[in-house]
């Protein structure tokens, strides 16, 4: 009797050899104390890493927290160290390694990586999958990288003459205009039906994601050191869209890691070192 043209002997014993290879290889790379066993994915980021903190509510909202560890990049050195920068030339936070011992930069691919590989029946993805919904979300994330977060450092960081300062900390008020009107214009929202609170319906999605973390600077950095009395004013939509994102766990959670960073720098005394406190006494000059 033959299978396949092959004598069923000769096939019994060849599939038989095979399998008891195979089962040789896996038992040597599960059982054997002098195998090397692949780390996991693990992210390389710290509590006040705006873009780090992304990557992180992505992690918290799949609970994947035992799947892709979150670990600080001091141990590799730091940023600067030689080990880190094997991993990321630019020396920038977030990384994700591979358990091939390869790394993934930059925030926005990490988040699309880890949504897409974990996504499942019972884990849905947070890219919407209506494509209008879509581009609401991708909309409400491109206006926080393209406009947002390349001035974000004005209100934290130094050396900046205060025309400059003063210039770049007046256009946050365009950007949080321009996500209202994302959030509370139906035209702009390419869909009459959208209903909210959150960029692309009813749920959070990618878009909040990226935003969530720089409004977290700004609400917390604004009013105290820059005598904002309420971001939020004349802006129902975006405070609608705040208050409903802060009810979700992942956010509200980021929240609790940035502003305790946050206020590790305010007591060790950022905001003046970096001249932003003698800067806004000068009310005669700018306005902020």
């Amino acid at each position: 009797e033959t299978v396949n043209g092959i004598r069923k002997s000769t096939y019994s014993v060849k599939r038989g050899a095979q399998w008891i290879q195979q089962r040789n290889i896996l038992h040597r790379a599960v059982v054997s104390t002098n195998c090397a066993v692949a780390a996991p994915e693990t992210l390389y980021d710290i509590p006040v890493s705006n873009h780090g903190a992304r990557v992180r509510m992505l992690i918290y909202a799949k609970k994947l927290e035992d799947t892709v560890p979150i670990k600080s990049p001091q141990e590799l050195g730091g940023i600067k160290s030689e080990e880190f920068l094997k991993l990321n030339p630019l020396g920038k936070m977030p990384i994700l390694t591979l358990p091939d011992g390869t790394a993934m930069p930059e925030s926005t691919v990490i988040l699309r990586y880890l949504d897409k590989k974990y996504s499942g029946p019972e884990n849905p993805s947070l890219n919407p999958t209506q494509i209008e919904a879509r581009a609401r979300s991708d909309l409400f994330a491109q206006v926080i990288d393209s406009y947002f977060t390349p001035i974000q450092g004005c209100m934290y960081r130094g050396p900046m003459d205060a025309a400059t300062r003063a210039e770049q900390v007046k256009s946050i008020t365009t950007y949080f205009d321009v996500l209202e009107h994302l959030l509370s214009d139906k035209q702009a929202s390419f869909s009459k039906d959208s209903v909210g609170p959150f960029c692309a319906g009813e749920t959070p999605s990618l878009g909040d994601i990226v935003a969530f973390p720089t409004l977290v600077f700004a609400s917390w950095i604004l009013p105290r050191k820059f005598e904002w009395e309420d971001i939020f004013q004349s802006r129902p939509g975006l405070r609608r869209w705040w208050e409903a994102i802060n009810d979700w766990e992942p956010a509200s959670r980021v929240k609790s890691e940035i502003e305790s960073a946050l206020q590790e720098w305010d007591t060790s005394g950022r905001w003046e070192r970096v001249g932003i406190q003698e800067q806004v006494t000068l009310l005669d000059r700018f306005i902020w």
